[in-house]
């Protein structure tokens, strides 16, 4: 059984180290996930570059949102920012706190507002209804920015385009201070929800 886009569970012992258990969480997110989306929405190359590149995908903006936004969610859960965080709501917005800490920094007040019009009007319109609610739709932000907000209008567009390279950045970084010894919290975090997902209790951690 695959366990990555590149990897069969086979090919690792298991339970893996931490250091493989980043590597999985990485190419999942990536391979399956983000980069599957940059690919509907910028073309470019696949991850295994012996298929052929891709052209962008026309009308695929809101399938996109809806493959990318369950990441902030995921983040969430595995940076555990606050031992109290406990719900959908809370851990989605951890997340987006996460990866956009300049935008939120730029909305001073209006980010829970900002916040809750992406978690209701986008991420549960979409799961929920497979649609955007009203004044939740896509478009290109005039600051190059993946997300505008107007508090005003209680209005939000989000640009697939900039959002897919937004996530895989992230993504990046999260995967680079995981693989720092320094990160102890961090590590300590990620392992014990990467088991949780993924079955791996103490029990076997100690046998191995």
């Amino acid at each position: 059984m695959l366990i990555t886009w590149k990897q069969r569970q086979s090919d690792l012992p298991w339970p893996p180290r931490l250091e493989e258990k980043v590597e999985i969480f990485y190419q999942r997110a990536l391979g399956w996930q983000l980069h599957i989306a940059d690919l509907m929405a910028n073309g470019g190359q696949p991850c295994d570059e012996k298929d052929p590149p891709v052209q962008p995908l026309r009308h695929s903006g809101f399938a996109v949102l809806q493959i990318c936004l369950s990441y902030f969610e995921t983040i969430g859960q595995y940076e555990q920012r606050k031992r109290t965080t406990r719900t959908s709501t809370e851990y989605f917005k951890e997340g987006v706190r996460s990866v956009f800490p300049q935008l939120l920094a730029h909305h001073g007040k209006h980010v829970e507002g900002l916040l809750t019009r992406l978690y209701k009007g986008a991420r549960c319109g979409l799961y929920h209804n497979s649609m955007t609610t009203p004044d939740v739709g896509l478009g290109q932000p005039s600051d190059g920015t993946p997300i505008a907000f107007d508090a005003a209008a209680n209005r939000l567009a989000i640009s697939p385009e900039r959002l897919t390279t937004a996530l895989k950045n992230h993504l990046e970084q999260y995967r680079a201070k995981l693989l720092d010894p320094n990160n102890t919290d961090l590590r300590l975090k990620f392992e014990k929800r990467f088991d949780e997902h993924n079955g791996i209790n103490q029990a076997a951690k100690r046998v191995r």
